[in-house]
Protein backbone atom coordinates (compact mmCIF):
# COMPACT_ATOMS: atom_id res chain seq x y z
CA UNK A 1 0.00 0.00 0.00
CA UNK A 2 1.31 3.46 -0.82
CA UNK A 3 1.98 5.87 2.03
CA UNK A 4 0.75 9.03 0.31
CA UNK A 5 -2.87 10.17 0.59
CA UNK A 6 -4.90 8.90 -2.37
CA UNK A 7 -5.32 12.34 -3.94
CA UNK A 8 -1.54 13.01 -3.86
CA UNK A 9 -0.79 9.59 -5.37
CA UNK A 10 -3.33 10.18 -8.13
CA UNK A 11 -1.90 13.63 -8.86
CA UNK A 12 1.56 12.09 -9.30
CA UNK A 13 0.35 9.27 -11.57
CA UNK A 14 -2.09 11.21 -13.76
CA UNK A 15 0.40 13.15 -15.97
CA UNK A 16 2.18 10.03 -17.23
CA UNK A 17 -1.04 8.17 -17.92
CA UNK A 18 -2.51 11.24 -19.61
CA UNK A 19 0.51 11.41 -21.92
CA UNK A 20 0.17 7.72 -22.78
CA UNK A 21 -3.63 7.84 -23.22
CA UNK A 22 -4.47 11.38 -24.43
CA UNK A 23 -7.91 10.37 -25.71
CA UNK A 24 -9.16 9.39 -22.23
CA UNK A 25 -11.05 11.82 -20.02
CA UNK A 26 -9.83 12.72 -16.52
CA UNK A 27 -12.56 10.55 -15.04
CA UNK A 28 -11.50 7.54 -17.13
CA UNK A 29 -7.87 8.03 -16.14
CA UNK A 30 -8.71 8.06 -12.42
CA UNK A 31 -10.83 4.94 -12.77
CA UNK A 32 -7.93 3.14 -14.48
CA UNK A 33 -5.42 4.17 -11.80
CA UNK A 34 -7.59 3.12 -8.86
CA UNK A 35 -8.61 -0.11 -10.60
CA UNK A 36 -4.99 -1.10 -11.22
CA UNK A 37 -3.99 -0.17 -7.67
CA UNK A 38 -6.67 -2.49 -6.27
CA UNK A 39 -5.81 -5.34 -8.65
CA UNK A 40 -2.07 -5.24 -7.96
CA UNK A 41 -2.53 -4.92 -4.18
CA UNK A 42 -1.35 -1.31 -3.87
CA UNK A 43 -4.82 -0.60 -2.41
CA UNK A 44 -5.57 -3.80 -0.45
CA UNK A 45 -8.85 -4.75 1.19
CA UNK A 46 -10.37 -3.44 3.38
CA UNK A 47 -8.83 0.04 2.93
CA UNK A 48 -11.38 2.83 3.16
CA UNK A 49 -11.30 5.35 0.30
CA UNK A 50 -11.81 9.07 0.93
CA UNK A 51 -15.36 10.31 0.85
CA UNK A 52 -16.62 11.64 -2.46
CA UNK A 53 -16.78 15.15 -1.03
CA UNK A 54 -13.20 15.00 0.27
CA UNK A 55 -11.65 13.51 -2.87
CA UNK A 56 -13.49 15.92 -5.16
CA UNK A 57 -12.19 18.90 -3.16
CA UNK A 58 -8.62 17.56 -3.05
CA UNK A 59 -8.51 16.80 -6.79
CA UNK A 60 -10.44 19.90 -7.82
CA UNK A 61 -13.12 17.98 -9.73
CA UNK A 62 -16.89 17.81 -9.41
CA UNK A 63 -18.25 15.62 -6.64
CA UNK A 64 -20.62 13.93 -9.13
CA UNK A 65 -17.54 12.83 -11.07
CA UNK A 66 -16.11 11.10 -8.01
CA UNK A 67 -19.52 9.51 -7.31
CA UNK A 68 -19.49 8.16 -10.86
CA UNK A 69 -15.92 6.84 -10.42
CA UNK A 70 -16.83 4.97 -7.24
CA UNK A 71 -20.00 3.57 -8.82
CA UNK A 72 -18.01 2.26 -11.79
CA UNK A 73 -15.57 0.54 -9.44
CA UNK A 74 -18.47 -0.92 -7.48
CA UNK A 75 -20.06 -2.28 -10.68
CA UNK A 76 -16.74 -4.03 -11.37
CA UNK A 77 -16.76 -5.61 -7.89
CA UNK A 78 -13.68 -3.69 -6.74
CA UNK A 79 -15.22 -1.51 -4.02
CA UNK A 80 -18.25 -1.60 -1.77
CA UNK A 81 -20.20 1.61 -1.19
CA UNK A 82 -21.93 1.72 2.16
CA UNK A 83 -24.64 4.27 2.70
CA UNK A 84 -23.27 6.48 5.49
CA UNK A 85 -20.41 4.12 6.33
CA UNK A 86 -17.92 4.92 3.58
CA UNK A 87 -16.42 3.22 0.54
CA UNK A 88 -14.13 0.21 1.07
CA UNK A 89 -11.83 -1.79 -1.19
CA UNK A 90 -13.09 -5.34 -1.78
CA UNK A 91 -10.99 -8.47 -1.56
CA UNK A 92 -10.13 -9.41 -5.16
CA UNK A 93 -8.51 -12.68 -6.20
CA UNK A 94 -5.40 -12.04 -8.22
CA UNK A 95 -5.37 -13.24 -11.80
CA UNK A 96 -2.76 -15.95 -12.28
CA UNK A 97 -1.59 -17.16 -15.65
CA UNK A 98 -2.31 -20.74 -16.60
CA UNK A 99 0.51 -23.14 -15.94
CA UNK A 100 2.63 -23.86 -18.98
CA UNK A 101 2.39 -27.44 -20.22
CA UNK A 102 5.23 -29.73 -19.34
CA UNK A 103 7.89 -29.85 -22.01
CA UNK A 104 8.10 -32.97 -24.13
CA UNK A 105 11.06 -34.35 -26.00
CA UNK A 106 9.13 -35.14 -29.20
CA UNK A 107 8.29 -32.20 -31.45
CA UNK A 108 4.54 -32.39 -32.17
CA UNK A 109 3.19 -32.12 -35.70
CA UNK A 110 1.75 -28.79 -36.71
CA UNK A 111 -1.93 -28.68 -35.68
CA UNK A 112 -4.35 -28.92 -38.59
CA UNK A 113 -7.56 -28.15 -36.74
CA UNK A 114 -10.92 -29.86 -37.30
CA UNK A 115 -11.54 -31.11 -40.82
CA UNK A 116 -14.43 -29.67 -42.79
CA UNK A 117 -17.33 -31.99 -43.47
CA UNK A 118 -18.29 -32.69 -47.07
CA UNK A 119 -21.09 -30.17 -46.69
CA UNK A 120 -18.69 -27.62 -45.19
CA UNK A 121 -16.23 -28.11 -48.02
CA UNK A 122 -19.01 -27.47 -50.54
CA UNK A 123 -19.87 -24.19 -48.82
CA UNK A 124 -16.40 -22.75 -48.28
CA UNK A 125 -15.14 -23.91 -51.66
CA UNK A 126 -18.09 -22.67 -53.69
CA UNK A 127 -17.13 -20.33 -56.58
CA UNK A 128 -19.57 -17.66 -55.44
CA UNK A 129 -17.50 -17.25 -52.28
CA UNK A 130 -14.38 -16.73 -54.35
CA UNK A 131 -15.86 -14.04 -56.58
CA UNK A 132 -18.00 -12.18 -54.03
CA UNK A 133 -15.87 -9.09 -53.45
CA UNK A 134 -17.60 -5.82 -52.56
CA UNK A 135 -16.74 -3.58 -55.51
CA UNK A 136 -18.42 -2.63 -58.81
CA UNK A 137 -20.66 -4.64 -60.08
CA UNK A 138 -20.96 -7.13 -57.23
CA UNK A 139 -24.51 -8.45 -56.78
CA UNK A 140 -25.97 -7.83 -53.34
CA UNK A 141 -24.01 -4.60 -52.76
CA UNK A 142 -25.97 -1.35 -52.50
CA UNK A 143 -25.19 2.37 -52.40
CA UNK A 144 -25.39 3.21 -48.69
CA UNK A 145 -25.00 6.93 -49.40
CA UNK A 146 -28.58 6.95 -50.70
CA UNK A 147 -29.99 5.95 -47.33
CA UNK A 148 -31.43 8.80 -45.16
CA UNK A 149 -29.11 8.11 -42.26
CA UNK A 150 -29.76 11.44 -40.47
CA UNK A 151 -33.50 10.76 -40.41
CA UNK A 152 -32.92 7.20 -39.19
CA UNK A 153 -30.70 8.53 -36.41
CA UNK A 154 -33.40 10.99 -35.33
CA UNK A 155 -35.93 8.18 -35.08
CA UNK A 156 -33.46 6.15 -33.04
CA UNK A 157 -32.90 9.03 -30.63
CA UNK A 158 -36.64 9.41 -30.21
CA UNK A 159 -36.92 5.84 -28.95
CA UNK A 160 -33.81 5.90 -26.78
CA UNK A 161 -35.13 9.02 -25.03
CA UNK A 162 -38.22 7.06 -24.04
CA UNK A 163 -38.05 4.23 -21.52
CA UNK A 164 -34.68 2.77 -22.48
CA UNK A 165 -35.12 -0.25 -20.20
CA UNK A 166 -37.88 -1.53 -22.49
CA UNK A 167 -35.46 -1.49 -25.41
CA UNK A 168 -33.04 -3.71 -23.49
CA UNK A 169 -35.57 -6.44 -22.72
CA UNK A 170 -36.69 -9.34 -24.87
CA UNK A 171 -39.55 -8.49 -27.17
CA UNK A 172 -42.75 -10.32 -27.90
CA UNK A 173 -42.81 -13.60 -29.78
CA UNK A 174 -43.02 -12.95 -33.50
CA UNK A 175 -41.58 -9.45 -33.30
CA UNK A 176 -42.55 -5.95 -32.23
CA UNK A 177 -46.33 -5.58 -32.70
CA UNK A 178 -45.96 -2.08 -34.17
CA UNK A 179 -43.57 -3.34 -36.86
CA UNK A 180 -45.73 -6.35 -37.68
CA UNK A 181 -48.70 -4.02 -38.11
CA UNK A 182 -46.73 -1.58 -40.28
CA UNK A 183 -45.49 -4.38 -42.55
CA UNK A 184 -48.96 -5.87 -42.89
CA UNK A 185 -50.41 -2.51 -43.94
CA UNK A 186 -47.57 -1.91 -46.40
CA UNK A 187 -47.92 -5.34 -48.01
CA UNK A 188 -51.68 -5.07 -48.37
CA UNK A 189 -51.29 -1.86 -50.38
CA UNK A 190 -48.07 -2.49 -52.32
CA UNK A 191 -48.21 -6.23 -53.04
CA UNK A 192 -51.80 -7.27 -52.57
CA UNK A 193 -50.84 -9.60 -49.73
CA UNK A 194 -53.81 -10.69 -47.63
CA UNK A 195 -52.69 -10.66 -44.04
CA UNK A 196 -53.16 -9.33 -40.54
CA UNK A 197 -50.34 -8.26 -38.22
CA UNK A 198 -50.45 -11.58 -36.33
CA UNK A 199 -49.47 -13.44 -39.52
CA UNK A 200 -46.24 -11.42 -39.90
CA UNK A 201 -43.22 -13.03 -38.22
CA UNK A 202 -40.06 -10.89 -37.89
CA UNK A 203 -36.72 -12.62 -38.51
CA UNK A 204 -33.14 -11.45 -38.94
CA UNK A 205 -32.94 -12.41 -42.61
CA UNK A 206 -34.43 -14.57 -45.35
CA UNK A 207 -32.08 -17.43 -44.43
CA UNK A 208 -33.55 -17.49 -40.93
CA UNK A 209 -37.07 -17.33 -42.38
CA UNK A 210 -36.34 -20.37 -44.56
CA UNK A 211 -34.69 -22.18 -41.67
CA UNK A 212 -37.79 -21.68 -39.53
CA UNK A 213 -40.03 -22.98 -42.32
CA UNK A 214 -37.82 -26.00 -42.94
CA UNK A 215 -37.77 -26.89 -39.24
CA UNK A 216 -41.52 -26.55 -38.73
CA UNK A 217 -42.98 -27.79 -42.01
CA UNK A 218 -40.54 -30.44 -43.29
CA UNK A 219 -38.71 -33.50 -42.02
CA UNK A 220 -35.32 -34.91 -42.94
CA UNK A 221 -35.51 -36.42 -46.40
CA UNK A 222 -38.51 -34.38 -47.56
CA UNK A 223 -38.25 -33.00 -51.11
CA UNK A 224 -37.95 -29.32 -52.00
CA UNK A 225 -38.42 -28.26 -55.60
CA UNK A 226 -35.91 -25.53 -56.24
CA UNK A 227 -35.38 -23.12 -59.13
CA UNK A 228 -32.37 -23.85 -61.34
CA UNK A 229 -30.50 -21.56 -61.39
CA UNK A 230 -31.59 -20.32 -58.00
CA UNK A 231 -30.70 -18.55 -54.78
CA UNK A 232 -27.53 -20.27 -53.53
CA UNK A 233 -27.96 -19.34 -49.84
CA UNK A 234 -31.52 -20.68 -49.82
CA UNK A 235 -30.36 -24.01 -51.23
CA UNK A 236 -27.82 -24.31 -48.42
CA UNK A 237 -30.47 -23.68 -45.77
CA UNK A 238 -32.59 -26.54 -47.11
CA UNK A 239 -29.56 -28.79 -47.44
CA UNK A 240 -28.49 -27.96 -43.88
CA UNK A 241 -31.87 -29.12 -42.62
CA UNK A 242 -31.54 -32.48 -44.34
CA UNK A 243 -34.04 -31.80 -47.12
CA UNK A 244 -33.59 -33.24 -50.62
CA UNK A 245 -33.18 -30.55 -53.26
CA UNK A 246 -34.76 -31.30 -56.63
CA UNK A 247 -33.74 -28.64 -59.17
CA UNK A 248 -36.27 -27.58 -61.80
CA UNK A 249 -34.94 -25.65 -64.80
CA UNK A 250 -36.55 -22.22 -65.13
CA UNK A 251 -37.49 -20.51 -68.39
CA UNK A 252 -38.17 -16.88 -69.23
CA UNK A 253 -41.34 -17.00 -67.06
CA UNK A 254 -39.78 -18.57 -63.98
CA UNK A 255 -40.24 -22.16 -62.78
CA UNK A 256 -42.70 -24.16 -64.90
CA UNK A 257 -45.47 -25.99 -63.09
CA UNK A 258 -45.07 -29.73 -63.72
CA UNK A 259 -47.90 -32.05 -64.77
CA UNK A 260 -50.35 -33.03 -62.07
CA UNK A 261 -49.02 -36.58 -62.26
CA UNK A 262 -45.59 -35.56 -60.92
CA UNK A 263 -44.69 -36.81 -57.44
CA UNK A 264 -45.48 -33.82 -55.22
CA UNK A 265 -42.81 -32.17 -53.04
CA UNK A 266 -43.27 -30.97 -49.49
CA UNK A 267 -42.00 -27.46 -50.30
CA UNK A 268 -41.59 -25.43 -53.50
CA UNK A 269 -39.23 -22.45 -53.45
CA UNK A 270 -40.19 -19.72 -55.94
CA UNK A 271 -39.15 -16.14 -56.80
CA UNK A 272 -42.09 -15.34 -59.09
CA UNK A 273 -41.88 -11.54 -59.06
CA UNK A 274 -38.21 -11.47 -60.13
CA UNK A 275 -36.65 -14.88 -60.61
CA UNK A 276 -33.21 -14.98 -59.07
CA UNK A 277 -30.86 -14.75 -60.84
CA UNK A 278 -32.29 -14.79 -64.40
CA UNK A 279 -34.89 -12.13 -63.65
CA UNK A 280 -38.02 -13.55 -65.26
CA UNK A 281 -41.46 -12.48 -64.02
CA UNK A 282 -43.99 -15.29 -63.67
CA UNK A 283 -47.20 -14.53 -65.63
CA UNK A 284 -50.60 -14.74 -64.02
CA UNK A 285 -51.58 -17.99 -65.74
CA UNK A 286 -48.54 -19.82 -64.37
CA UNK A 287 -49.14 -18.43 -60.89
CA UNK A 288 -52.63 -19.87 -60.96
CA UNK A 289 -51.24 -23.23 -62.13
CA UNK A 290 -48.93 -23.36 -59.14
CA UNK A 291 -51.75 -22.53 -56.74
CA UNK A 292 -53.88 -25.32 -58.18
CA UNK A 293 -50.95 -27.73 -57.91
CA UNK A 294 -50.33 -26.83 -54.26
CA UNK A 295 -53.99 -27.21 -53.37
CA UNK A 296 -54.22 -30.56 -55.14
CA UNK A 297 -51.08 -32.08 -53.59
CA UNK A 298 -50.84 -30.31 -50.23
CA UNK A 299 -47.48 -28.74 -51.11
CA UNK A 300 -46.40 -25.44 -49.54
CA UNK A 301 -45.27 -22.67 -51.89
CA UNK A 302 -42.55 -20.37 -50.55
CA UNK A 303 -42.83 -17.02 -52.33
CA UNK A 304 -39.55 -15.11 -51.91
CA UNK A 305 -40.40 -11.55 -52.97
CA UNK A 306 -36.95 -10.15 -52.27
CA UNK A 307 -36.77 -6.99 -54.42
CA UNK A 308 -40.01 -6.42 -56.35
CA UNK A 309 -40.22 -2.89 -54.89
CA UNK A 310 -37.85 -1.91 -57.70
CA UNK A 311 -39.91 -2.00 -60.89
CA UNK A 312 -38.84 0.16 -63.83
CA UNK A 313 -41.88 0.52 -66.03
CA UNK A 314 -43.16 -3.00 -65.44
CA UNK A 315 -46.63 -3.20 -63.91
CA UNK A 316 -46.64 -5.37 -60.77
CA UNK A 317 -48.50 -8.66 -60.82
CA UNK A 318 -50.40 -9.67 -57.70
CA UNK A 319 -48.44 -11.79 -55.26
CA UNK A 320 -49.01 -15.54 -55.16
CA UNK A 321 -50.06 -15.13 -51.56
CA UNK A 322 -52.69 -12.57 -52.53
CA UNK A 323 -54.16 -14.97 -55.12
CA UNK A 324 -54.11 -17.94 -52.78
CA UNK A 325 -57.48 -19.03 -51.50
CA UNK A 326 -56.32 -22.32 -50.00
CA UNK A 327 -53.62 -20.87 -47.71
CA UNK A 328 -50.82 -22.90 -49.28
CA UNK A 329 -48.40 -19.94 -49.71
CA UNK A 330 -45.88 -18.48 -47.27
CA UNK A 331 -44.68 -15.05 -48.32
CA UNK A 332 -41.10 -13.90 -47.56
CA UNK A 333 -39.60 -10.43 -47.70
CA UNK A 334 -36.52 -8.55 -46.51
CA UNK A 335 -35.40 -4.96 -45.90
CA UNK A 336 -31.72 -5.59 -46.64
CA UNK A 337 -32.30 -4.99 -50.36
CA UNK A 338 -34.29 -1.77 -50.00
CA UNK A 339 -32.75 -0.09 -46.92
CA UNK A 340 -29.25 -1.32 -46.04
CA UNK A 341 -27.73 -4.78 -45.83
CA UNK A 342 -26.73 -4.46 -42.18
CA UNK A 343 -30.27 -3.94 -40.92
CA UNK A 344 -30.81 -7.70 -40.49
CA UNK A 345 -34.58 -7.45 -40.51
CA UNK A 346 -36.81 -9.64 -42.66
CA UNK A 347 -40.23 -11.22 -42.31
CA UNK A 348 -42.51 -13.99 -43.44
CA UNK A 349 -46.29 -14.03 -43.72
CA UNK A 350 -47.81 -17.35 -42.72
CA UNK A 351 -51.41 -18.61 -42.91
CA UNK A 352 -53.55 -17.61 -39.91
CA UNK A 353 -53.70 -21.17 -38.57
CA UNK A 354 -49.89 -21.28 -38.29
CA UNK A 355 -49.29 -17.76 -37.00
CA UNK A 356 -49.16 -18.33 -33.24
CA UNK A 357 -47.06 -21.48 -33.52
CA UNK A 358 -44.57 -19.83 -35.88
CA UNK A 359 -44.24 -16.80 -33.58
CA UNK A 360 -43.51 -18.88 -30.48
CA UNK A 361 -41.19 -21.27 -32.33
CA UNK A 362 -39.22 -18.34 -33.70
CA UNK A 363 -38.80 -16.97 -30.18
CA UNK A 364 -37.76 -20.39 -28.86
CA UNK A 365 -35.22 -21.05 -31.62
CA UNK A 366 -33.66 -17.64 -32.22
CA UNK A 367 -34.89 -15.36 -29.40
CA UNK A 368 -36.48 -12.01 -30.08
CA UNK A 369 -34.62 -9.38 -32.08
CA UNK A 370 -33.29 -5.98 -31.07
CA UNK A 371 -36.30 -3.88 -30.13
CA UNK A 372 -35.12 -0.35 -30.94
CA UNK A 373 -34.26 -1.27 -34.52
CA UNK A 374 -37.71 -2.78 -34.98
CA UNK A 375 -39.39 0.25 -33.44
CA UNK A 376 -37.43 2.63 -35.67
CA UNK A 377 -38.34 0.67 -38.79
CA UNK A 378 -42.00 0.68 -37.77
CA UNK A 379 -41.96 4.48 -37.56
CA UNK A 380 -39.96 4.69 -40.80
CA UNK A 381 -42.71 2.79 -42.60
CA UNK A 382 -45.76 4.34 -40.90
CA UNK A 383 -44.57 7.92 -41.34
CA UNK A 384 -44.08 7.46 -45.09
CA UNK A 385 -40.27 7.58 -45.12
CA UNK A 386 -39.98 4.07 -46.54
CA UNK A 387 -42.22 4.87 -49.51
CA UNK A 388 -40.30 8.11 -50.14
CA UNK A 389 -36.97 6.27 -49.99
CA UNK A 390 -38.21 3.69 -52.50
CA UNK A 391 -39.43 6.37 -54.90
CA UNK A 392 -36.11 8.20 -54.76
CA UNK A 393 -33.87 5.18 -55.15
CA UNK A 394 -36.11 3.72 -57.86
CA UNK A 395 -35.35 6.73 -60.07
CA UNK A 396 -31.61 6.53 -59.38
CA UNK A 397 -31.39 2.78 -59.97
CA UNK A 398 -33.41 3.04 -63.19
CA UNK A 399 -30.86 5.49 -64.56
CA UNK A 400 -27.93 3.30 -63.54
CA UNK A 401 -29.58 0.27 -65.08
CA UNK A 402 -30.10 2.09 -68.37
CA UNK A 403 -26.49 3.30 -68.45
CA UNK A 404 -25.11 -0.19 -67.76
CA UNK A 405 -27.30 -1.83 -70.41
CA UNK A 406 -26.51 0.78 -73.04
CA UNK A 407 -22.76 0.72 -72.37
CA UNK A 408 -22.50 -3.09 -72.51
CA UNK A 409 -24.66 -3.23 -75.63
CA UNK A 410 -22.33 -0.77 -77.33
CA UNK A 411 -19.20 -2.57 -76.13
CA UNK A 412 -20.53 -5.94 -77.32
CA UNK A 413 -22.60 -4.78 -80.30
CA UNK A 414 -21.60 -7.62 -82.67
CA UNK A 415 -22.31 -10.29 -80.04
CA UNK A 416 -25.73 -8.81 -79.22
CA UNK A 417 -26.59 -8.52 -82.92
CA UNK A 418 -25.67 -12.16 -83.49
CA UNK A 419 -27.61 -13.36 -80.45
CA UNK A 420 -24.43 -14.70 -78.89
CA UNK A 421 -25.11 -12.77 -75.68
CA UNK A 422 -28.35 -11.42 -74.27
CA UNK A 423 -29.69 -9.75 -71.16
CA UNK A 424 -32.08 -11.88 -69.15
CA UNK A 425 -35.03 -10.61 -67.13
CA UNK A 426 -37.70 -7.94 -67.04
CA UNK A 427 -37.38 -4.40 -65.72
CA UNK A 428 -37.38 -5.38 -62.06
CA UNK A 429 -34.82 -5.47 -59.27
CA UNK A 430 -31.28 -4.15 -58.95
CA UNK A 431 -29.27 -6.77 -60.83
CA UNK A 432 -28.89 -7.96 -64.42
CA UNK A 433 -27.86 -11.29 -65.86
CA UNK A 434 -25.89 -11.37 -69.08
CA UNK A 435 -26.33 -14.77 -70.72
CA UNK A 436 -23.27 -16.24 -72.42
CA UNK A 437 -22.91 -19.23 -74.71
CA UNK A 438 -22.69 -22.42 -72.66
CA UNK A 439 -19.31 -23.10 -74.26
CA UNK A 440 -17.88 -20.07 -72.44
CA UNK A 441 -16.38 -20.71 -69.01
CA UNK A 442 -18.13 -18.02 -66.97
CA UNK A 443 -15.85 -18.65 -63.98
CA UNK A 444 -12.86 -17.81 -66.16
CA UNK A 445 -14.60 -14.61 -67.31
CA UNK A 446 -15.38 -13.71 -63.68
CA UNK A 447 -11.73 -14.29 -62.78
CA UNK A 448 -10.53 -12.05 -65.63
CA UNK A 449 -12.98 -9.36 -64.51
CA UNK A 450 -11.73 -9.69 -60.92
CA UNK A 451 -8.17 -9.13 -62.09
CA UNK A 452 -9.44 -5.92 -63.71
CA UNK A 453 -10.99 -4.78 -60.40
CA UNK A 454 -14.59 -5.67 -61.28
CA UNK A 455 -16.80 -8.17 -59.44
CA UNK A 456 -19.24 -10.27 -61.42
CA UNK A 457 -20.66 -13.60 -60.27
CA UNK A 458 -20.73 -16.61 -62.60
CA UNK A 459 -24.25 -17.78 -63.40
CA UNK A 460 -23.08 -21.39 -63.26
CA UNK A 461 -22.43 -20.93 -59.54
CA UNK A 462 -26.18 -20.63 -58.98
CA UNK A 463 -26.97 -23.83 -60.86
CA UNK A 464 -27.96 -26.96 -58.95
CA UNK A 465 -29.01 -28.84 -62.10
CA UNK A 466 -28.49 -28.06 -65.77
CA UNK A 467 -25.49 -25.74 -66.09
CA UNK A 468 -25.92 -22.32 -67.69
CA UNK A 469 -23.25 -19.77 -68.46
CA UNK A 470 -23.54 -16.09 -67.77
CA UNK A 471 -22.66 -13.21 -65.50
CA UNK A 472 -24.76 -11.79 -62.66
CA UNK A 473 -23.98 -8.13 -62.00
CA UNK A 474 -25.53 -5.30 -60.04
CA UNK A 475 -25.58 -1.60 -60.78
CA UNK A 476 -27.00 -0.50 -57.41
CA UNK A 477 -23.75 0.56 -55.72
CA UNK A 478 -22.07 2.29 -58.69
CA UNK A 479 -22.82 5.81 -59.92
CA UNK A 480 -23.80 6.35 -63.54
CA UNK A 481 -20.56 8.22 -64.28
CA UNK A 482 -18.46 5.38 -62.87
CA UNK A 483 -20.48 2.70 -64.66
CA UNK A 484 -19.46 3.80 -68.18
CA UNK A 485 -15.68 3.16 -68.03
CA UNK A 486 -16.12 0.05 -65.89
CA UNK A 487 -18.72 -1.43 -68.23
CA UNK A 488 -16.49 -0.76 -71.22
CA UNK A 489 -13.65 -2.53 -69.46
CA UNK A 490 -15.94 -5.45 -68.61
CA UNK A 491 -17.13 -5.53 -72.22
CA UNK A 492 -13.54 -5.92 -73.39
CA UNK A 493 -13.04 -8.85 -70.98
CA UNK A 494 -16.21 -10.56 -72.25
CA UNK A 495 -15.33 -9.91 -75.90
CA UNK A 496 -11.96 -11.58 -75.41
CA UNK A 497 -13.61 -14.62 -73.84
CA UNK A 498 -16.10 -14.87 -76.70
CA UNK A 499 -13.36 -14.64 -79.28
CA UNK A 500 -11.48 -17.47 -77.60
CA UNK A 501 -14.45 -19.86 -77.65
CA UNK A 502 -16.72 -21.46 -80.18
CA UNK A 503 -19.79 -19.28 -79.84
CA UNK A 504 -23.39 -20.32 -80.20
CA UNK A 505 -26.54 -18.26 -79.44
CA UNK A 506 -27.16 -17.78 -75.72
CA UNK A 507 -30.77 -18.95 -76.15
CA UNK A 508 -30.27 -22.15 -78.11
Amino acid sequence: MFSLPLHEWLSQQLPALQAAQPALSRRQLIVRLIRQAILDGTLPAPVQLPSTRTLSAELGIARNTVVSIYETLQDEGLVAIGHGSGTYVCRVAADTPAAAPASVSVTPAAPEGPAFSARGQAIVGHPLNRFYIKRPFCAGVHDLTLFPLKLWHQLQQRHWKQDASVALAEGEAGGLPALRQAIAEHLRVSRGVRCEAAQVIITDGTSQSLDLIARLLADTGDVVWFENPGHWAASKVFDGNGLRLQPVDVDDDGMPCPPASAAPPRLVYLTPSHQFPLGGVMPLARRQQWLQFAQLHGSVLLEDDYDSEYRFGAAPLPSLQGLDGAQRVIYLGTFSKTLFVGIRLAYLVVPPALAAAFAHASADLYREGEQVGQAVLADFIREGHYASHLRRTRVIYAERRQVLVATLQAALAPAFAAGTVAFSGADVGVHLTLRLPDAVDDEAVAQAAAEAGISVLPLSGYCTGTRRSGLVLSYAATSSDAIVPLARQLGAVIAAALAASVTTPAYS
